[in-house]
């Protein structure tokens, strides 16, 4: 596995999207390959732009079905989504400086989930319940 991630970023993100356009969702290409960086069998460096080609993978399905439908407003959200995501990547991706912010927060939040088990579920309180009000 760790020869098959070992390539470049550019083509990393394209197998990403590869995959979950595939599989047709990001999360199960993201939950097969945190696991792999845990136990160390590739480096969060290599997850990272897998990551991002799945973040663009996924809105592929959405992309196709706004497509198959007549509404011009679904092919909208769904450009928006996948420019939304694109944006993203050339703000984070290209600078090596810019990558390591995502990376050094992964880790720190690697680090505290090694200490406490609570930390997860407090970190999805605080992320997706808290911080949202």
């Amino acid at each position: 596995i760790y020869k098959a991630t070992n390539v470049n970023g550019l083509i990393a993100i394209a197998i990403g999207t590869g995959i979950t356009i595939l599989v047709q969702s990001s999360s199960i290409t993201t939950s097969v390959l945190t696991p792999f960086v845990g136990i160390g069998v590739i480096q969060l460096e290599q997850m990272f732009p897998l990551t991002l080609g799945a973040n663009i993978g996924t809105t592929i399905t959405g992309l196709l079905a706004a497509m198959v439908s007549d509404n011009v407003d679904a092919l909208q959200v769904a450009l928006c989504h996948l420019f939304f995501n694109i944006s993203g990547i050339v703000i984070w991706y290209p600078i090596p400086i810019m990558r390591r912010v995502p990376l050094r927060g992964a880790r720190a939040l690697g680090r505290a989930t090694r200490r406490s088990r609570l930390v997860p579920p407090i970190y999805i309180i605080v992320v997706f319940f808290v911080i949202p009000l």
